[in-house]
């Protein structure tokens, strides 16, 4: 079963490249794991839907969010945390 991570960005955020990179960086790793980019110029009501008020935003499965800059080892340390907490 794969799970969804969902990561919203916007052509002028400037750690979202960056964050992109890590994500995928990651989901090669992880069988398991998914990656949905949306822009949020292209998809507006999507952004509005999942109540986007900051980019980058990142929403892991369980919903939790990482909203803003973020360095690789917090978001792996994230990750790791969700998928623990998934197991029990």
């Amino acid at each position: 079963m794969e799970l969804k991570i969902m990561f919203f960005t916007s052509p002028t955020c400037s750690w979202c490249p960056y964050i992109e990179g890590v994500l995928k960086n990651i989901i090669s790793e992880a069988s398991h794991l998914g990656l949905e980019v949306i822009n949020i110029a292209d998809d507006v009501s999507k952004a509005e839907e999942f109540d986007i008020v900051a980019i980058p935003t990142i929403i892991l499965p369980n919903n939790q969010r990482i909203i803003g800059g973020a360095d690789e080892a917090f978001i792996r340390e994230q990750l790791q945390f969700f998928m623990t907490m998934g197991q029990n």
